[in-house]
């Protein structure tokens, strides 16, 4: 028998839109022998009894939260059942092409990564449309004053058009939208900050690794595509404003500028606040697209918006009932302040 050395662990992101189509995908597309487990945080009534389904017909492990979870906190609920060498994390929108999951571990085993990501698309995979080929993730130091630098590699390029330039190398940073990570990072680093809730945890991982000289790599010839909203489904509107609520944004941002001691008007830090408000913000447009059919320009929008912020408060508020550590840390998380010049 082959000794299987990966799990795949698989997380909600944003949405449960693209359940089937993701997990088909790793089903049709992945060769190497593998353990599963697949955590579902409350999805709705359809998607809950499909994987239930599916579960029990391919005997993977199932996780089930009667409650919305945070990447991390799915993450973290999946890690007791990871005995492998390997364990890669995915997200449950992410659609794999053929060989993905061996190329990333041979990756692994050839260059000694810790940290290994694919060549991340957005779309259908067949398009080519990068979302992220590696990229650079590191602090700045100058007169005395710390600052966070991030930039992706080839956003929004077509991958014919930059294909000679698409190879294995190290990179600086590579996200949970799929990431392969050796086993024995948790035993070194432990589970990372439960505060991260909506972003940073990547950056911190990644952060941590390369500063304790285990090296992150970029596999270019594994190749995944995120599905992003819209469109969305009504059922998972509550999901995906509190994924990406200000209340998780604020809390996730003061844990990563607390972790790596950046001031409050770093520029990224700002930058970063305005991307995920305006993500959240699409929920809002496509719920005022809808009621604008039946209301017209003006009260369609005014009343996506009342529809929209409401349901934003709720989800926050019982979230925060649940986890009252972060009420207290949500409360005094200010949100980052924005600075005109970029560094």
């Amino acid at each position: 028998m082959t000794e299987i050395r990966t799990t795949v662990v698989v997380a909600p992101r944003e949405q449960f839109r693209v359940t089937r189509p993701a997990l088909e995908s790793i089903f049709a597309h992945t060769g190497l022998p593998h353990k599963l487990v697949y955590v579902d945080g409350a999805s709705p009534a359809p998607v809950r009894q499909y994987l239930k389904l599916q579960a029990r017909q391919r005997g993977f492990t199932l996780i089930r939260a009667e409650h919305y979870l945070s990447p991390m906190e799915a993450r973290a609920l999946a890690l007791s059942h990871v005995d492998t060498e390997y364990v890669c994390f995915i997200d449950n929108d992410v659609l794999v092409t053929r060989g993905w999951l061996d190329r990333l571990v041979q990756c692994a085993d050839e260059t000694g990564a810790w940290a290994v990501g694919p060549l991340y698309c957005n779309e259908e995979p067949a398009r080519g449309l990068i979302h992220m080929a590696g990229g650079e993730a590191h602090i700045l130091e100058a007169n005395g004053r710390r600052s966070f630098f991030e930039e992706h590699r080839f956003p929004r390029r077509l991958m014919s058009e930059v294909q000679g330039q698409l190879r294995r190398a190290p990179t600086e940073l590579v996200e949970f939208h799929c990431k392969l990570l050796r086993t024995e990072t948790f035993d070194k680093f432990g589970l990372q900050d439960p505060r991260y809730l909506s972003c940073g945890e990547s950056l911190d991982l990644c952060l941590q690794l390369r500063d304790a000289g285990y090296p992150v790599y970029l596999e270019p010839s594994a190749i995944v595509a995120n599905q992003q909203p819209p469109p969305f489904l009504w059922s998972g509107l509550p999901f995906y404003l509190l994924r990406w609520s200000d209340a998780w944004n604020r809390i996730s941002l003061r844990c990563l500028r607390e972790r790596w001691d950046l001031p409050a008007d770093d520029w990224w830090i700002g930058d970063h606040y305005r991307w995920l408000t305006h993500h959240r913000e699409l929920a809002t447009e496509w719920v005022a697209e809808k009621m604008m059919k039946i209301l017209g320009w003006r009260r369609g929008n005014r009343a996506a918006n009342l529809v929209v912020e409401a349901l934003h408060r709720r989800v926050v508020r019982a979230d925060l009932r649940r986890r009252p550590e972060l009420r207290e840390y949500e409360r005094t998380a200010p949100g980052p302040k924005f600075p005109t010049p970029k560094p």
